[in-house]
């Protein structure tokens, strides 16, 4: 490739990255798109607490079979 192609294909390729990175900050959702149910950090926290439920679960099995 010439350089002044893979000058335009780079500035381009940044120029989609930004624009990306730009329309995930928006708090808002956009024309067409789904709105999630619950927030993303409740979910997180609502899984992790699952999973260490889980564990400690396991865990005490574990030591009632032994």
């Amino acid at each position: 490739m010439t350089r002044t192609r893979d000058f335009h294909r780079f500035h381009r390729w940044t120029a989609q990255l930004r624009r990306r990175s730009l329309r995930n900050a928006l708090p808002e959702p956009r024309e067409g798109e789904l709105q999630p149910t619950y927030p993303v950090s409740e979910v997180r926290c609502r899984e992790w607490q699952r999973d260490q439920l889980h564990d400690l679960t396991e865990l005490e099995e574990r030591e009632a079979i032994a």
